[in-house]
């Protein structure tokens, strides 16, 4: 009987877990630490921060990569606002900046932005769903 519940409810756990989204919990890294990860998977160099009011995100800085600019942010996931960001990120896979779509792609608390017409996109895709 113990045996047959104990089965039964693994069973269970399998099933409801099987729909659940897994998450990284990157959300106590910097972006500093993102950017510094970055250059030295990929070899890029720093282009300056990015603003970050119009996505409502903490922090931004953009890689200079294939003389192209990929843009990354950091958002704060302990709050719901960055969260949605983040989750209309993985549904849609794009995001609007000052009215402008962008290509984009979510690890954690951190958005890649305009990687996808870079001549590295596969390069940078590993390195920053490695971090």
């Amino acid at each position: 009987m113990f045996r047959s519940l104990c089965i039964l409810f693994a069973a269970a756990a399998v099933i409801l877990c099987s729909g659940c989204k897994s998450t990284v919990d990157n959300n106590n890294r910097t972006a500093a630490e993102l950017c510094r990860y970055m250059m030295q998977q990929t070899g890029g160099t720093f282009d300056g921060m990015m603003e970050v009011d119009q996505i409502h995100a903490d922090e931004g800085f953009a890689l200079k990569l294939a003389n192209r600019q990929v843009a990354f942010y950091k958002f704060n996931t302990k709050y719901k606002r960055p969260r949605s960001k983040i989750e209309y990120v993985d549904k849609n896979h794009f995001i609007y900046i000052y009215g402008f779509k962008f290509s984009a792609v979510s690890h954690g608390s951190f958005i890649m932005v305009d990687y996808e017409d870079n001549p590295m996109k596969d390069k940078l895709l590993e390195a920053f769903k490695s971090f």
